[in-house]
């Protein structure tokens, strides 16, 4: 909110401008005046002066008898000038006593009568008064306007709407007040014309309260609060500004009447501005823009607002907010039939939702565990929406690769709180790898010179959460912890008997033995599978999980595995590969991780295209999951 003074408010500071040079100007006429009064009066005892020395140069030759005839003199003179002394006190004090109760110009013309009728009664009193009294009131009223002006204090005085509504000590007190009333987040479109407030300089009395700019603040947004007007329709908005300014009267008529105003001109409004009499004064509620209903208090629903976000208050917690925008209208006109319960609001607050939510396969999932983890079927897994690099799948158990996007939906809060947090963690850096070329070693080979290690860095930052997911993070400072080292490698450019597989192969040790695909048996699963079957389309390439030597190459029925590929690495493990459709190796051949060794069939004990994949380690079978991930 701010006061809009614009135009208005210039031209009251040239006004208060011009008045504050005349009082000035009438300061200056009444010290120029009080200083030729001292002048006049220093003339006199300057005058005397030369008189005394006149008359002691007269007497001086006076025989010794005269003496006692100057020291009578002298007597007189002294006991003359005391009771003048003694009437110019009395003649002060009156005057003082006069100027608090009667004011400074009518207290002069009250003393200025007094000397005129004492002048009426005495003519050596009037001689006495002129000689002695007027240089000592002429000094005294010099010293009195002086100190006066000097000692007062000034404030400015602020109108609004004509209406004084405080003084305060300054002006930027106004510019304060404004802030604090922003800072109550509460919007009042008033226009650009009307409310304007008008200041003026006046001396601060005793009755005078001095507002800070919280006083001013409150007073400010009262006197807003009654008169703004209601932004209905612009024919009836245009209408209602101009009546209001007419209730602002009876407002003001009402409040020194010591009556409740504020109803009596919203009363006037309604009634003569042209809204319809029929519409009630409500808080109009909006979630986002959007008009969900009319309150006539708003309380209940604050206390519920507040009480939710007390839940997430915490040491960490910088801020509770929602990912809702809830506003009130002050004061809107509405029709009966919009106002609602304030329980119908928070209920709708407080219930759910369905709400689309988006799940990005990871590595390792596959539809089952991707269903399973969402409390869903295969089938209604089926029946989402899924896209992979822009591009929609049309089943998802038949291709799942890592980075797909499955679009589900789940029941969230209708309002969800986000909070955000101060945190501190340690985040990795990653190094650097430099590779060379080797024509020793085969192509998809690589051999490790320097192993690369990970720096580390302490990371501070605020995050934003929304029911306990991060949505947002603000690094505010980092503090590196340790420096990474440099990763050096070689890599084969020997040629093979196939071709060698670009991917990632997965995030285990091993290669992921097959383009795409998803487990659809794990080992064990109740009937002593001795591997993992990767499901894929018949022909789809397979490679070899690790490098080594192709140590048995069967055909055939062969036990069960039919077309089946066994392949011993350097590290103890062996590899197998069964059900192939064909083999694209031969027995002795030396395989690079990567390295096409076949395509995927149903050869021997097999119902489907697969591939039975298993790890053999010194006589046991280990979990081939331990050692490959999906890709």
């Amino acid at each position: 909110m701010s006061v809009d003074t614009g135009a208005a408010e210039k031209k009251n500071i040239s006004e208060n401008t011009s008045l504050t040079e005349k009082n000035n100007k009438l300061e200056s006429a009444m010290v120029e005046v009080g200083s030729l009064v001292t002048y006049l009066a220093v003339s006199a005892v300057r005058y005397s002066v030369y008189a005394a020395r006149a008359a002691a140069a007269k007497i001086s030759g006076t025989a010794v008898p005269v003496a006692s005839k100057i020291s009578g003199a002298f007597k007189r003179t002294v006991s003359g000038i005391a009771r003048i002394g003694t009437e110019a006190a009395e003649f002060g004090r009156i005057f003082r006593e006069r100027i608090v109760s009667k004011g400074f110009g009518k207290a002069v013309l009250l003393q200025m009568s007094d000397i005129a009728s004492a002048a009426r009664g005495s003519k050596k009193f009037a001689r006495s008064f002129v000689n002695h009294a007027v240089p000592v009131l002429g000094i005294a009223c010099l010293v009195f306007v002086v100190a006066d002006k000097a000692s007062a204090d000034y404030g400015v005085t602020v109108e609004l709407n004509g209406q004084e509504v405080g003084v305060v000590s300054e002006a930027s007190v106004i510019d304060e007040a404004q802030k604090v009333i922003a800072d109550r987040a509460v919007y009042y479109d008033t226009g650009s014309e009307y409310i304007t407030a008008t200041l003026s300089i006046k001396p601060i009395g005793a009755q005078d309260e001095i507002f800070d700019e919280q006083m001013l603040a409150d007073v400010i947004q009262e006197q807003i609060e009654t008169q703004a007007p209601v932004q209905e329709e612009p024919a009836v908005e245009a209408k209602a500004s101009e009546e209001e300014s007419k209730a602002l009267e009876i407002h003001s008529t009402d409040a020194d009447n010591g009556e409740n105003y504020s109803e009596n001109a919203a009363e006037f409004i309604q009634t003569e501005s042209g809204i319809d009499s029929n519409k009630i004064r409500a808080y109009a509620v909006t979630i986002d823009g959007e008009f969900i209903g009319a309150v006539a208090e708003n309380s209940d629903i604050e206390e519920f607002l507040n009480e939710i976000k007390e839940e997430y208050d915490g040491e960490d917690i910088v801020s509770v907010d929602f990912d809702k925008n809830i506003e009130y209208t002050y004061e809107r006109y509405v029709d009966p039939e919009q106002v609602v319960d304030p329980k119908e609001i928070i209920d709708l607050l407080d219930s759910n939702v369905e709400e689309p939510v988006y799940y990005e396969v990871q590595q390792g999932d596959n539809p089952w565990n991707i269903a399973k983890s969402n409390g869903m079927t295969v089938d209604e897994l089926t029946a989402c929406v899924a896209t992979y690099d822009g591009e929609r799948i049309d089943d998802i158990t038949e291709y799942c690769p890592i980075g797909a996007i499955v679009q589900l939906s789940e029941e969230v809060p209708y309002l969800q709180v986000e909070t955000t947090e101060e945190v501190t963690y340690s985040e990795a850096i990653d190094y650097e790898i430099v590779t060379t070329e080797d024509d020793d070693m085969y192509e998809g080979e690589t051999e490790v010179d320097v192993a690369g290690v990970e720096g580390e860095k302490e990371v501070t930052a605020l995050v934003t959460y929304k029911n306990g997911i991060a949505i947002k993070r603000e690094v505010t400072s980092e503090r590196i912890i340790s420096e990474p080292v440099t990763k050096y490698q070689r890599k084969g450019t020997r040629a093979t008997r196939t071709p060698v597989s670009t991917g990632s192969g997965g995030s285990g040790d091993y290669f992921w033995p097959v383009d795409g695909g998803y487990i659809s048996a794990y080992q064990g699963d109740g009937r002593g599978h001795k591997g993992i079957d990767i499901a894929a389309p018949y022909g789809t390439p397979i490679y070899a999980a690790e490098s080594g030597t192709v140590i048995e190459v069967g055909s055939g029925w062969n036990g069960g595995y039919g077309n089946c590929v066994r392949i011993s690495h350097d590290d103890g493990n062996v590899t197998v590969y069964a059900h192939q459709s064909s083999i694209a190796i031969e027995y002795g051949d030396y395989v690079v991780k990567g390295q096409i060794i076949g395509y995927v069939g149903s050869t021997g004990d097999s119902t489907g295209n697969h591939l039975h994949f298993e790890v053999r380690s010194n006589g046991t079978y280990p979990n081939p999951t331990n050692y490959v991930s999906q890709y």
